[in-house]
């Protein structure tokens, strides 16, 4: 592996993480809105939000910051966001915080593959056994038989198919499109595919709330920013292990906020999910 692809893929495995922290913190606000606010107005606001942050950096690039290469594929994962921010949103109304993230990670069960099928990537043997052990450390975590696995377990793991098909298109995307423009038409379809069903569920919100929708909004704009250009520097069969990453810090919120320390199995799980983020891949023969 030469020296320029390693330093690449160590920068995308960190962009990747802080996306992926910078999600579960929208998660966190997510759950926190859904008490007060229907699924689909949560959705509305956060991507409306963004569009309307992302709008003054477009500007300031004129014509290149409204520019699309691929529309159908920049509207077939707007249409994919919708129904991952959904079941994502939905699940986490239903379920404990912790045990919604912890099943949402189920998700790189069906990346790999996807990535492999669609993406047309390479898995070497050092990265199956790294989404071995990521996957592992999630069930450590998760701990099949308990309260997980209930009837709305089944909409967070709805979730976790939606969430790799979608960033198997967002890595698509990555490859066709800058991100400025990417981003702005993104959330502009999401929140224009939600405003009507928003329209109608809406009962109205305090100043407390919007200010949480802005902070969660600012927060989507960095999780997207992060990961489009994580997936521009590096296979997505690469970054994958980096998406355990949202366990340990769902875990730790949950230590944070709700007062609650992890089981030894738990700080296991989080080890091995560290452990499979940074195991490295088999080096790439030269042409």
């Amino acid at each position: 592996m030469s020296s320029g692809h390693q330093h690449n893929r160590l920068v995308a495995i960190f962009l990747m993480i802080g996306g992926v922290i910078a999600f579960t913190l929208v998660d966190t606000f997510a759950k926190t809105l859904t008490d007060r606010h229907a699924p689909v107005v949560v959705m509305f606001m956060q991507y409306g939000l963004s569009c309307l942050m992302m709008l003054p950096v477009a500007f300031s690039q004129g014509k290149a910051g409204f520019t699309i290469r691929a529309p159908r594929l920049l509207l077939l994962r707007a249409l994919i966001g919708v129904v991952v921010s959904f079941l994502i949103v939905t699940s986490l109304s239903l379920l404990p915080f912790t045990v919604a993230a912890s099943l949402l990670q189920l998700e790189t069960f069906f990346f790999i593959p996807l990535a492999i099928f669609i993406l047309k990537e390479r898995a070497d043997w050092r990265r199956w056994l790294a989404v071995g052990l990521g996957l592992c450390g999630a069930f450590l975590i998760l701990r099949p038989g308990t309260e997980a696995f209930q009837l709305a377990g089944l909409v967070a793991i709805g979730g976790a198919v939606a969430l790799a098909l979608k960033n198997v298109v967002l890595k698509q995307v990555a490859m066709s499109e800058a991100t400025v423009p990417a981003l702005f038409w993104m959330y502009a379809l999401m929140a224009a595919i939600a405003a009507v069903p928003a329209a109608w569920m809406w009962q109205g919100m305090s100043l407390e709330d919007f200010g949480l929708f802005l902070i969660s909004a600012a927060l989507v704009n960095v999780s997207n920013y992060c990961m489009l250009r994580a997936f521009s520097m590096a296979d997505a069969v690469e970054l994958t292990p980096a998406l355990h990453t949202a366990l340990p810090m769902a875990v730790l919120i949950g230590l944070v906020v709700f007062g609650e320390w992890p089981a030894p199995l738990v700080w296991a799980g989080i080890a091995l999910i560290f452990l499979a983020t940074f195991m490295p891949s088999a080096p790439r023969r030269k042409a």
